[in-house]
Protein backbone atom coordinates (compact mmCIF):
# COMPACT_ATOMS: atom_id res chain seq x y z
CA UNK A 1 0.00 0.00 0.00
CA UNK A 2 2.91 2.31 0.73
CA UNK A 3 4.67 4.06 -2.12
CA UNK A 4 8.36 4.93 -2.10
CA UNK A 5 8.31 8.64 -1.41
CA UNK A 6 11.92 9.10 -2.46
CA UNK A 7 14.77 10.22 -0.25
CA UNK A 8 14.10 10.96 3.40
CA UNK A 9 14.02 14.63 4.29
CA UNK A 10 14.51 16.31 7.64
CA UNK A 11 12.15 19.28 7.33
CA UNK A 12 12.87 22.14 9.70
CA UNK A 13 11.15 25.50 9.37
CA UNK A 14 13.72 26.87 11.81
CA UNK A 15 17.04 25.15 11.04
CA UNK A 16 19.01 27.64 13.14
CA UNK A 17 17.63 26.99 16.61
CA UNK A 18 17.59 23.52 18.11
CA UNK A 19 13.87 23.42 18.93
CA UNK A 20 12.60 20.06 17.74
CA UNK A 21 9.09 20.57 19.18
CA UNK A 22 8.67 23.76 17.17
CA UNK A 23 9.97 22.12 13.99
CA UNK A 24 7.71 19.07 14.34
CA UNK A 25 4.64 21.22 14.92
CA UNK A 26 5.65 23.48 12.03
CA UNK A 27 5.88 20.36 9.85
CA UNK A 28 2.37 19.31 10.92
CA UNK A 29 1.07 22.80 10.16
CA UNK A 30 2.81 23.08 6.79
CA UNK A 31 1.63 19.59 5.81
CA UNK A 32 -1.92 20.47 6.80
CA UNK A 33 -1.80 23.70 4.81
CA UNK A 34 -0.46 22.00 1.66
CA UNK A 35 -3.07 19.28 2.00
CA UNK A 36 -5.83 21.86 2.54
CA UNK A 37 -4.89 23.66 -0.67
CA UNK A 38 -5.18 20.43 -2.63
CA UNK A 39 -8.44 19.36 -0.98
CA UNK A 40 -9.94 22.84 -1.42
CA UNK A 41 -9.21 22.65 -5.15
CA UNK A 42 -10.91 19.25 -5.25
CA UNK A 43 -14.02 20.46 -3.39
CA UNK A 44 -14.34 23.78 -5.21
CA UNK A 45 -15.73 21.93 -8.26
CA UNK A 46 -18.86 21.39 -6.16
CA UNK A 47 -19.03 24.83 -4.55
CA UNK A 48 -17.66 23.52 -1.26
CA UNK A 49 -14.86 24.42 1.09
CA UNK A 50 -13.39 22.00 3.59
CA UNK A 51 -15.48 23.60 6.36
CA UNK A 52 -18.69 23.39 4.34
CA UNK A 53 -17.99 19.72 3.60
CA UNK A 54 -17.29 19.18 7.30
CA UNK A 55 -20.65 20.74 8.28
CA UNK A 56 -22.44 18.47 5.82
CA UNK A 57 -20.57 15.47 7.25
CA UNK A 58 -21.64 16.41 10.80
CA UNK A 59 -25.24 16.70 9.63
CA UNK A 60 -25.03 13.28 7.99
CA UNK A 61 -23.54 11.71 11.13
CA UNK A 62 -26.22 13.39 13.26
CA UNK A 63 -29.04 12.01 11.09
CA UNK A 64 -29.44 15.35 9.32
CA UNK A 65 -30.52 16.98 12.55
CA UNK A 66 -28.05 19.06 14.58
CA UNK A 67 -28.01 22.32 16.45
CA UNK A 68 -25.46 24.99 15.55
CA UNK A 69 -23.90 24.40 18.98
CA UNK A 70 -23.43 20.69 18.25
CA UNK A 71 -21.83 21.52 14.90
CA UNK A 72 -19.53 23.99 16.64
CA UNK A 73 -18.42 21.36 19.14
CA UNK A 74 -17.81 18.70 16.50
CA UNK A 75 -15.77 21.05 14.31
CA UNK A 76 -13.88 22.72 17.17
CA UNK A 77 -14.97 26.19 16.13
CA UNK A 78 -16.46 29.09 17.99
CA UNK A 79 -20.27 29.31 17.75
CA UNK A 80 -20.17 32.71 15.99
CA UNK A 81 -17.87 31.25 13.31
CA UNK A 82 -20.27 28.38 12.67
CA UNK A 83 -23.26 30.74 12.70
CA UNK A 84 -21.71 32.87 9.95
CA UNK A 85 -20.84 29.75 7.95
CA UNK A 86 -24.40 28.42 8.32
CA UNK A 87 -25.75 31.80 7.14
CA UNK A 88 -23.73 31.47 3.91
CA UNK A 89 -24.61 27.81 3.44
CA UNK A 90 -28.32 28.57 3.92
CA UNK A 91 -28.10 31.43 1.43
CA UNK A 92 -26.48 29.02 -1.06
CA UNK A 93 -29.24 26.45 -0.53
CA UNK A 94 -27.09 23.75 1.10
CA UNK A 95 -28.83 23.72 4.48
CA UNK A 96 -31.98 24.96 6.12
CA UNK A 97 -32.63 26.01 9.69
CA UNK A 98 -35.84 25.25 11.50
CA UNK A 99 -37.31 25.47 14.98
CA UNK A 100 -37.29 22.35 17.13
CA UNK A 101 -40.85 21.09 17.54
CA UNK A 102 -40.34 20.25 21.22
CA UNK A 103 -37.99 23.05 22.25
CA UNK A 104 -39.27 26.19 20.57
CA UNK A 105 -36.18 28.22 21.44
CA UNK A 106 -33.83 25.66 19.81
CA UNK A 107 -32.77 25.97 16.19
CA UNK A 108 -31.86 22.86 14.23
CA UNK A 109 -30.02 22.49 10.95
CA UNK A 110 -30.64 20.02 8.12
CA UNK A 111 -29.27 19.48 4.63
CA UNK A 112 -31.40 20.38 1.66
CA UNK A 113 -31.49 18.23 -1.47
CA UNK A 114 -28.69 20.40 -2.87
CA UNK A 115 -26.76 19.87 0.37
CA UNK A 116 -27.20 16.10 0.14
CA UNK A 117 -25.86 16.17 -3.43
CA UNK A 118 -22.87 18.24 -2.29
CA UNK A 119 -22.29 15.86 0.63
CA UNK A 120 -22.25 12.88 -1.74
CA UNK A 121 -19.76 14.68 -3.99
CA UNK A 122 -17.57 15.50 -0.98
CA UNK A 123 -17.14 11.76 -0.42
CA UNK A 124 -15.05 11.63 -3.58
CA UNK A 125 -11.85 11.94 -1.57
CA UNK A 126 -9.19 11.34 -4.18
CA UNK A 127 -6.84 13.84 -2.53
CA UNK A 128 -7.07 12.05 0.82
CA UNK A 129 -6.26 8.71 -0.74
CA UNK A 130 -3.41 10.00 -2.91
CA UNK A 131 -1.71 11.74 0.01
CA UNK A 132 -2.19 8.88 2.44
CA UNK A 133 -1.05 6.23 -0.05
CA UNK A 134 2.58 6.89 0.94
CA UNK A 135 1.95 5.39 4.40
CA UNK A 136 1.80 1.72 5.30
CA UNK A 137 -0.97 0.47 7.62
CA UNK A 138 1.49 0.45 10.52
CA UNK A 139 2.59 4.03 9.76
CA UNK A 140 -1.07 5.10 9.61
CA UNK A 141 -1.79 3.62 13.04
CA UNK A 142 1.35 5.19 14.50
CA UNK A 143 0.37 8.54 13.02
CA UNK A 144 -3.20 8.22 14.34
CA UNK A 145 -1.92 7.39 17.83
CA UNK A 146 0.60 10.23 17.88
CA UNK A 147 -1.81 12.81 16.42
CA UNK A 148 -4.56 11.81 18.86
CA UNK A 149 -2.17 12.32 21.77
CA UNK A 150 -1.18 15.75 20.45
CA UNK A 151 -4.81 16.68 19.79
CA UNK A 152 -5.96 15.73 23.29
CA UNK A 153 -3.01 17.52 24.89
CA UNK A 154 -3.68 20.63 22.79
CA UNK A 155 -7.28 20.63 23.97
CA UNK A 156 -6.05 20.59 27.56
CA UNK A 157 -3.93 23.67 26.82
CA UNK A 158 -6.89 25.71 25.55
CA UNK A 159 -9.76 24.35 27.66
CA UNK A 160 -9.97 27.53 29.74
CA UNK A 161 -9.89 29.80 26.69
CA UNK A 162 -12.50 28.31 24.37
CA UNK A 163 -15.80 26.75 25.33
CA UNK A 164 -15.68 23.88 22.83
CA UNK A 165 -12.37 22.47 24.12
CA UNK A 166 -13.98 20.75 27.11
CA UNK A 167 -16.64 19.03 24.99
CA UNK A 168 -14.65 18.43 21.79
CA UNK A 169 -13.61 14.82 22.40
CA UNK A 170 -17.19 13.72 23.11
CA UNK A 171 -17.59 12.37 19.57
CA UNK A 172 -14.27 10.54 19.52
CA UNK A 173 -14.28 7.43 21.70
CA UNK A 174 -10.99 6.66 23.37
CA UNK A 175 -10.36 2.92 23.13
CA UNK A 176 -7.97 0.41 24.67
CA UNK A 177 -8.20 2.02 28.11
CA UNK A 178 -6.37 5.15 27.02
CA UNK A 179 -6.95 8.16 29.17
CA UNK A 180 -7.64 11.63 27.84
CA UNK A 181 -4.12 12.75 28.74
CA UNK A 182 -2.71 10.42 26.10
CA UNK A 183 -1.08 7.96 28.54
Amino acid sequence: MSEDSGPAYDYRLDPINNDDDYNLLALINQTSHAFSLSRTRELSKYGLSMMRAAVLLVLQVRDNNATPSEISQWLLREPHTISALLDRMEKDGLIRRYRDMHKKNTVRVAMTQKGRWAYEKSLERKTFHEVMSVLSEEERENLRTAMTKLWLRSLQEVKHEVAWATTAPSHVPIQNGSSSDGN
